[in-house]
């Protein structure tokens, strides 16, 4: 009895064995990262969120670009490039099916959008509780893309997605984008490995290069930037790391003759051209003693490399002034709790009908609606109350979310505020060419 259990035993070892030589190679060959050129296999999705049916088979649709969208819940990017996404295949119809992809599950999907009144969801499928898809198309960050062409072979993986490179996929040319798992080069600088250490104190400035990203590792003693445009060095060189803000378009000013060296087109389809001309690396090492000049050598750099003279001046702007204009005692706090002092977007999960501050310093109020003018009037805020102390403040949810200006200044009036346009001396970042004068 003994020897007949063990042979059954035995057998069924057996027999779980030769499962595990036939299925697991199988299992690893649909696992395996797809190679470009390579037939995705026959596919049947599951989970299917946004769409008629609960399953989604590839191979009906055979003979259209298939371009899959990774994206996840936390990637705001993502979320903000929900409506091109769907533009474009609105535009691309008969030719292209875009699947969004995701890990999370149907249910945390649906719930997501549910919860997210400011959140455009777009009109395409999605490939939720996703594990084949991110096997087949593994990738770095979101949003990613993977190309499919209409004989189900792997074309590419790029991290854009731009309706001019579409048109060149389906006209049968090569796609204008970089691909995204393409091996790219990691370096500290342009300096030879083998002697980079022995480097004392540096600068240099140069095109940025296809392929290459340079994440410097410099320190208090230098700084590094990969991939800048000229506005944006500028705007580092003179911010000082968050010390002063230039970010706005209203305080830098471009005295120069060809503002197109400076400013990337707002149409898609040449804004990708744009940035492979107009993309820059700088780097800055310099001695310890010299670590406190850092800005100062990047502004001189940038004047001898480039040849423009810029500097901080003062400029009457149009801004928006938050003044006094009664009794301010009904914003003494007389409160506490919680405050939800906030402007809603598409990350938010709950849309509250009141905004309260409760117990907070006035000059957190001011920042906050100082944010929210930039963000929605594009304009200077200036506070000049001379308030102090902390505050009680609510105002109407859909006045701050709309940000409807007669609105806020009905409710602002209530507490003795108001808000008024007028030009005030603002600093402003000028760039300008040697013999070029605007006003």
């Amino acid at each position: 009895m003994q020897i007949r259990q063990f042979n059954i035993a035995k057998t069924q070892h057996l027999i779980l064995l030769i499962l595990m030589l036939i299925f697991f190679p199988l299992l690893g060959m649909a696992q395996a990262a797809l190679k470009k050129g390579e037939q995705i296999p026959d596919i049947v999705l599951q989970n299917i969120y946004n769409y008629p049916k609960k399953s989604f088979d590839l191979d009906k649709i055979r003979g259209k670009l298939i371009i899959f969208d990774f994206w996840s819940p936390s990637c705001i990017s993502c979320l903000k490039s929900f409506p091109k996404i769907d533009s474009l295949q609105r535009l691309f119809a008969d030719e292209v099916t875009i699947v969004l992809v995701n890990k999370e599950s149907l249910d945390s999907t649906r719930r997501f959008f549910e919860t997210r009144k400011f959140l455009f969801r777009p009109e395409i499928p999605f490939a939720t509780s996703d594990v084949t898809i991110n096997k087949l198309f593994p990738n770095r960050a979101n949003p990613a893309y993977a190309w499919i062409d209409g004989e189900g072979k792997f074309h590419q993986m790029t991290n854009e997605l731009t309706a001019a490179s579409i048109r060149r996929f389906i006209a049968g040319n090569k796609v204008n984008l970089e691909d995204y798992r393409e091996r790219r080069k990691y370096l500290t600088s342009l300096f030879d490995r083998e002697y980079e250490s022995s480097v004392i104190s540096y600068s240099y400035l140069s095109k940025a290069i296809p392929g290459v990203n340079l994440n410097g590792s410099i320190g208090k003693n230098g700084l590094s930037f990969h991939n800048y445009d000229l506005m944006n060095l500028y705007r580092e060189a003179f911010g000082e790391q968050g010390k002063y803000d230039f970010s706005k378009k209203w305080n830098i000013v471009l005295d120069v003759n060809d503002t197109q060296r400076f400013i990337s087109p707002k149409e898609e389809e040449l804004a990708h051209d744009w940035k492979r001309k107009n993309l820059y690396n700088y780097a800055l090492l310099l001695p310890e003693n010299m670590a406190e000049e850092r800005f100062i050598m990047m502004r001189s750099d940038l004047k001898r490399y480039l040849g423009f003279d810029a500097r901080v001046e003062k400029k009457l702007i149009s801004s928006v002034i938050l003044v006094t204009v009664g009794n301010t005692d009904k914003l003494k706090s007389k409160k506490t709790g919680p405050s939800n002092f906030r402007m809603s977007d598409i990350r938010t999960i709950q849309i509250d009908s009141v905004r309260r501050l409760i117990n907070r310093p006035f000059k957190t109020f001011s920042n906050i609606l100082g944010s929210w003018v930039a963000l929605r009037l594009e304009k200077p805020f200036v506070d000049e109350t001379g308030y102090s102390g902390n505050i009680d403040i609510e105002l109407n949810g859909n006045a701050v979310d709309s940000f409807n200006l007669g609105k806020i200044r009905a409710q602002l009036k209530q507490y003795g505020l108001d808000l008024i346009e007028q030009k005030r001396p603002i600093d402003v970042l000028v760039i300008r060419e040697k013999g070029v004068v605007k006003e």
